[in-house]
């Protein structure tokens, strides 16, 4: 299942997979200041079955989760919509972990604590990756 393409829904479509409530609400208030359309599931098989149900451009998934890791779930979100980027963030990174993220099809890799403007860029640059030529249509700052 492809993303719908950017220009047609007027934002990016992001979900959020991480079993820290509070982690979960302040990434989705800032990327919802951003203009971005945003959901948040409290674990992986959450995420995966709204993953399922509805495209998303982009999936910002914790590393560790009760459950499933969120390596665990990039290998599975890669099954249901290849098309989709996939962010993971962690506090426990190391080379392996990265390597390992890397392996199951991770987009990008972001250590804790998260500095916001780090990952609105890396959210711009998965989105000129996965929609080449509209990198302008998310730039910061700006409302489709």
């Amino acid at each position: 299942m492809k993303p719908q393409k950017a220009r047609e829904k007027g934002r990016l479509t992001i979900l959020i997979v991480d079993d820290d409530e509070e982690m979960g609400r302040l990434i989705k208030k800032v990327l919802d200041r951003e203009d971005y359309h945003v959901k948040v599931a409290e674990n992986a098989t959450a995420g995966l079955i709204l993953l399922q149900e509805c495209p998303f451009d982009l999936v910002i998934s914790d590393f560790r989760m009760p459950g499933m890791s969120g390596i665990e779930l990039i290998r599975e979100a890669r099954k249901i919509s290849p098309h989709t980027q996939l962010i993971l963030i962690t506090a426990f990174g190391d080379v392996q972990t990265y390597l390992d993220a890397m392996g199951a099809g991770a987009f990008e890799y972001i250590n804790k604590p998260i500095k916001m403007n780090d990952l609105k860029a890396v959210i711009r640059k998965a989105s000129d990756a996965l929609y080449p030529g509209q990198g302008s249509v998310f730039q910061e700052g700006s409302t489709p």
